[in-house]
């Protein structure tokens, strides 16, 4: 774990962006953004690469683009993974502790911890991160440190989140292709949700949504840990390319009006009155296409909340979550979407925006930067028990590091910002 003058690297490799953000964590858990950039995504799609060559591409273009703001060189980074592949699983296990006096020592709790960890998964798939959600001494739930305390039987309650090992390694191979070493890699619902919920969401129980470009990352919290994790591999793509079609015009148009006028507000008169798209030039009058737009992203919109509730329902969640939703992510801020979510979901909710940041308001106030401030906050608080890395090699330099370094050091010499 860094010091706390270390500035640490976050890369948010979405579909439609890659954000790279550089931070350090300051007094009272306050991260300090000390750089940024931010570059259309290419060769991804859903949250998964398609082509390498464009993804790398991508991420060489923010990372510079970070390193100019900050005046900064970056050799290494954590990395946000997603994708419909990722899944988790519940295991439990439980020891007798041999010591003559019962009193759990450090040894117990990893030899616990370890056995509870071995699920059966293929080659196919490999653990991302193993969760503590709680200890259990002698049928005692909710103990979160054992150590020290005297018990016949300790057992503990993992959440084990893994995905595809050949999805996650095109990831780490893109990254890598940039010359980048990768310090750890994150699913991004985790980062999020360490980017925008409060402690008390996430001791009374809470939803996370971030709506990226092409996948809608799902978080559950409770008592003060994550149950569930789900990946809609559906985002504003979706939407966009359902204006384009409904409204026969190219995508970037349709993303462009997507970002404008799109809502899903129930008072639909107003809407009409208000959402005045002449300087569009699209051959339709105004009635109609606020009609049809209305339409087009309701429904949509409304599909989208639907599948993800009833994914949740599957697990009977729902109804052990007081705090309600927090929305996140580029499409979080589609009009009329808080009261949408709300009334499919028959719950409060918000817009998701990071907490115990500083920096540009570019970043801090906008909710497209949850992952990547997430991915910083998560690097800095993550503690031995709660995450165990499962990425081998982390810190090593790699061989490109001198040829990143020595281009860098050229652009400085010559005065490029």
């Amino acid at each position: 774990m860094p010091g706390k003058e270390d500035y640490i690297v976050a890369i948010d490799i979405g579909t439609t962006k890659v954000c790279t953000l550089i931070g350090r964590l300051k007094k009272n858990n306050v991260v300090e953004i000390k750089g940024y950039g931010i570059t259309k995504s290419k060769g991804m799609k859903k949250g998964l690469v398609i082509d390498i060559n464009e993804s790398t591409k991508s991420i060489l273009d923010s990372v510079e683009s970070a390193e100019k703001s900050s005046n900064l060189f970056i050799d290494n980074a954590y990395v946000g993974v997603t994708g419909k592949h990722i899944s988790f699983e519940n295991n439990y296990n439980e020891i007798t502790i041999a010591a003559p006096n019962k009193i759990v020592r450090k040894i117990d709790v990893d030899r616990l911890i370890s056995l509870t960890n071995r699920i059966n998964l293929s080659s196919q798939y490999e653990v991302i991160h193993t969760i503590i959600k709680q200890f259990i001494a002698d049928g005692e739930k909710g103990i979160e440190d054992p150590i020290g305390l005297s018990t016949e039987r300790l057992g503990v309650e993992l959440l084990i989140i893994f995905g595809s090992t050949s999805l996650v390694k095109n990831i780490v191979n893109s990254v890598k292709a940039a010359n980048i070493e990768i310090d750890d890699i994150i699913i991004e619902a985790l980062a999020s949700a360490e980017a925008v919920l409060t402690s008390e969401e996430k001791e009374s129980g809470v939803i996370l949504l971030d709506i990226g470009g092409g996948t809608t990352d799902v978080a559950i919290y409770k008592n003060k840990k994550m149950i569930f994790t789900y990946c809609l591999p559906v985002g504003g793509d979706l939407i966009t390319n359902d204006i384009s079609i409904g409204l026969n015009i190219p995508f970037n148009k349709a993303e462009e009006i997507k970002k404008r006028f799109a809502n899903v507000d129930y008072n639909f008169p107003e809407i009409l009155n208000k959402a005045n798209m002449s300087d569009m030039n699209i051959n339709t009058n105004k009635t109609t296409l606020n009609i049809q737009l209305y339409n087009i992203v309701n429904s949509r919109v409304k599909e989208m909340l639907q599948l993800i509730k009833s994914k949740i329902d599957e697990y009977d969640l729902i109804k052990s979550i007081p705090c309600g939703l927090v929305i996140t992510g580029g499409s979080s801020q589609i009009k009329g979407l808080l009261q949408m979510a709300s009334m499919v979901f028959d719950m409060p909710a918000r817009i998701g925006i990071s907490v115990d940041v500083e920096g540009p308001s570019e970043v801090v106030n906008n909710p497209i930067f949850s992952t990547g401030v997430g991915l910083l906050k998560y690097a800095f608080q993550v503690d031995n028990y709660e995450e165990l890395d499962n990425i081998n090699n982390k810190n090593k330099k790699n061989s490109g590091f001198f040829e990143r370094f020595k281009s860098f050091i050229n652009k400085i010499l010559k005065g490029e910002k």
